[in-house]
């Protein structure tokens, strides 16, 4: 197999893979812009999923810390746990899970959200990219605050 059509299908077994991954899953960039994601991403993404690329998560995802500054310009999102995870992710910290609980604007009013929070660096990207995974756990933690002594 010659060069080109090995890159060719690895970037086809790449792309199998992520989209075969049943959480969502983004590639982002250091200030948490989309650059891609997966086929279980897009429900998260709404009815225009491909209008989610180059925007930053929070705002695609409707974080209310969001709000009219923009994801990552209010104070509080210094303390954004999926902001500091991916920020780790590109200091070269392992990747390891961790539980959000969050707040999405919904037509409503806020919406309560709970996640576990994985990002990993993507090695040999021209520019720097991580992988970043939110599982929607909600109806875990329901479920563990239902049980006697939770």
């Amino acid at each position: 197999m010659d060069g080109l059509k090995k890159v060719d299908s690895q970037a086809h077994w790449g792309r199998a893979i992520f989209d075969a991954f049943p959480l969502p899953a983004f590639i982002v960039d250091e200030d948490v812009r989309i650059l891609d994601f997966n086929v279980a991403a897009e429900a998260f993404l709404g009815a225009a999923p491909r209008s989610a690329l180059r925007r930053r998560g929070g705002e695609v995802l409707h974080c209310v810390c969001a709000g009219t500054a923009g994801c990552g310009k209010s104070k509080s999102c210094k303390s954004c746990l999926i902001r500091n995870s991916v920020r780790a992710a590109l200091n070269g910290e392992d990747a390891c899970r961790k539980f959000c609980h969050a707040e999405l604007r919904g037509s409503r009013g806020p919406v309560p959200v709970n996640l576990l929070v994985t990002a990993c660096l993507l090695p040999e990207t021209k520019m720097p990219q991580v992988l970043l995974v939110l599982e929607n756990v909600a109806e875990t933690v329901r479920l563990c605050k239902r049980q006697p002594g939770a």
